[in-house]
């Protein structure tokens, strides 16, 4: 099998403090095969600078648009219409990759051609890189490990920087769904879930930012009412609705204890 290609989007909007680092991450790779789209909303406090700096120096695989959008949501699927690659993922521009993870992915890959996704361990960090919320994480990671789709059905346990789709489950499943404010993958995880779940990485593949002003950080709660409503879309079970609920009320505990 040729290199695969893997096309990182990354929806970016007034990320100054963060989206170097998100971009380091990636040039810094092993695996060199890869195209970095960027979809700006139009930022207004230098991020468009860094943003501008990247595409110059890696004018092969750094291609950037920015003007106003409609969202996050709006920013990672056009993206995807113009990814060209057999593995596609976004990341957000506060979160990071790992050392090593798109050899890790493209390994996996060429092992399972049949194939729709694969997802990693992550682990969450704060403004200052500091590694948090260590016991979510913990749990997070032994669900993944004996991961099975009514496990899903009762929490999101993947960690959306380390989950990479493949070109074909772009194509027979669509694009993200969700809102101008939140995009809502683990829509996109149920979907593709309920008929093969993924190839389980073990191994760390990305850093998750969390910290007070971040949607994850200030509409947890909002997030999770989604994940509900999401659910109930893919299941009418009551005890997988109650483990459900159960789960994310220890997830607003957490993020609570967090900030």
């Amino acid at each position: 099998m040729k290199s695969p290609l893997i096309s990182i989007i990354i929806p970016s909007y007034n990320k100054v403090k963060y989206i170097e680092k998100t971009l380091e991450s990636i040039v810094k790779q092993n695996y060199k095969n890869f195209e970095v789209i960027i979809q700006d909303g139009g930022s207004t406090d230098g991020t468009l600078e860094i943003i501008k700096k990247y595409a110059r120096k890696y004018p092969q695989t750094v291609s950037y648009v920015s003007s106003k959008d409609g969202g996050q949501l709006d920013a990672i699927n056009t993206g995807l219409k113009k990814a060209k690659g057999d593995i596609v993922t976004f990341i957000n521009a506060d979160d990071v990759y790992a050392e090593g993870a798109f050899e890790s992915v493209v390994g996996h890959f060429i092992e399972n051609p049949d194939a729709l996704w694969f997802a990693g361990r992550g682990i969450v960090i704060d403004e200052k890189n500091v590694e948090i919320a260590k016991v979510a994480t913990w749990y997070k990671s032994f669900l993944l490990l004996h991961s099975t789709y009514y496990m899903l059905l009762s929490t999101n346990f993947l960690m959306q920087p380390s989950v990479f789709l493949t070109k074909k489950s772009i194509e027979k499943y669509g694009l993200f769904t969700g809102t101008k404010f939140s995009v809502m993958e683990y829509d996109m995880w149920l979907k593709i879930g309920v008929n093969q779940m993924p190839i389980v990485i073990n191994k760390v593949l990305s850093q998750f930012r969390m910290e007070k002003d971040t949607k994850t950080g200030t509409n947890s709660k909002f997030l999770l009412k989604e994940d509900e409503k999401i659910v109930k879309k893919h299941t009418k079970n009551k005890i997988i609705l109650f483990l459900h609920v159960v789960h994310n009320l220890v997830r607003i505990l957490i993020s609570k204890f967090i900030s």
